[in-house]
């Protein structure tokens, strides 16, 4: 691993052992390496993990509501969130009296101030995007400033060296202020100041636009059934194949390392439902899912009628289908667990005697983590 990759693991350890805050004693400590790239140009920078989201999932801005609406949004503005890293102010989920979210307090926001400022220093993102008030007030705690997010929401500002960019918040009641439609606009405006801003050496990779749904979708057209788990560990070795077939990924699918192998941040199961309204879902027990095709749904419109999936995709999709479509949970995570990119992760996990739980997966062979 490189020294950037050993300090963020120590920082997590640090951060994991923190009791400053004595209501977010039950909370995640929602830092770990689903953050995305450690190299990034971009930072966002949000609130504090959501109840139902992060605090849940460990992923920042990932399991609901909030999370689908950002996810969204860089999807909209073709921002790959594997390129950029996610954060929030308040690293633990505040709740109220009644188990409920919070809105952190001045002194919660003092508190985390120190691990933000050791990020920011640590990845060095030429653009800092914050993502509601308190995300705002969090940077000048670290560094002054006199911005105002309505004043300046959607501008440019020079701030420790870098670009800030205030925007609001994507959840439900900041959409009251601040529509979607007006929420578009600003990542995209974030999306054009990537593209003017050059001090980062590194080039963009190729990226695809295939959609993710449009993948599960034609899925479906072969089965009517699939347990949660096999999807997404069919949906990894997809995008594995077409890296070893077409020298690139299909889609821009977030994938991350989890205990049970990869998870696709696109596949959850409520975002999944919402762009395949055929699907319905009931538990075999509790750690598996089974997702199907309503029978109701055999003349629905699908994705497939409307989308035109590139035919080197499309046979990709089909060899995985007939090499691994019916197999069992068991074996499909055996076939996962011996292709290069997870062996790599495997071996460094063996070497280094710790796991890394939460990485993103890189599908290059040389893959260093």
């Amino acid at each position: 691993m490189t020294d950037r990759e050993n300090k963020f693991d120590e920082l997590c350890k640090t951060v994991h052992k923190c009791i400053l805050c004595p209501r977010m004693e039950g909370s995640q400590r929602v830092l770990n390496r689903s953050v995305g790239s450690l190299n990034p140009k971009i930072m966002f920078i949000g609130e504090a993990p959501g109840r139902l989201g992060a605090d849940d999932s460990g992923i920042p801005f990932h399991g609901d509501k909030s999370g689908h609406n950002f996810e969204e949004l860089l999807e909209f503005a073709n921002l790959n969130r594997s390129d950029l890293y996610i954060t929030n102010a308040v690293l633990c989920n505040p709740k109220d009296q009644n188990g409920n979210n919070a809105t952190p307090t001045n002194l919660e926001l003092t508190n985390c101030s120190n691990f933000l400022s050791q990020q920011i220093s640590l990845v060095d993102p030429d653009i800092v995007v914050t993502l509601g008030i308190n995300a705002l007030l969090a940077t000048k705690q670290i560094e002054d400033h006199n911005l105002s997010l309505k004043d300046n929401v959607r501008t440019t500002n020079r701030w420790q060296n870098r670009i800030l960019i205030p925007l609001y918040h994507p959840g439900q009641r900041a959409m009251m202020s601040r529509s979607m439609a007006n929420q578009r606009s600003d990542y995209q405006f974030v999306a054009d100041q990537l593209k003017k801003n050059t001090t980062k050496s590194n080039t963009p990779k190729n990226k695809s636009s295939i959609n993710v749904a449009l993948i599960i979708d034609y899925l479906f057209t072969k089965r009517d059934k699939f347990t949660y788990f096999a999807l997404h560990k069919l949906f990894y070795l997809i995008e594995y194949k077409c890296v070893i077939k077409l020298g690139r990924r299909a889609t821009q699918a977030y994938i991350i390392r989890q205990k049970d192998g990869p998870y696709v941040t696109d596949l959850n199961i409520f975002k999944l439902k919402k762009a395949l309204p055929y699907l319905s879902s009931k538990n075999l027990s509790t750690t598996n899912i089974l997702l199907y095709r309503q029978p109701s749904s055999l003349f629905e419109e699908r994705l497939v009628d409307q989308y035109e999936i590139p035919d080197e995709i499309r046979n990709v999709i089909d060899d995985v289908f007939v090499e691994h479509g019916n197999k069992s949970n068991a074996a499909i995570k055996r076939t996962v667990y011996f292709t290069q990119p997870m062996r790599n992760i495997l071996s460094i996990e063996s070497e280094s005697q710790t796991n890394l739980y939460n990485v993103p997966i890189q599908f290059s062979l040389e893959a260093n983590y």
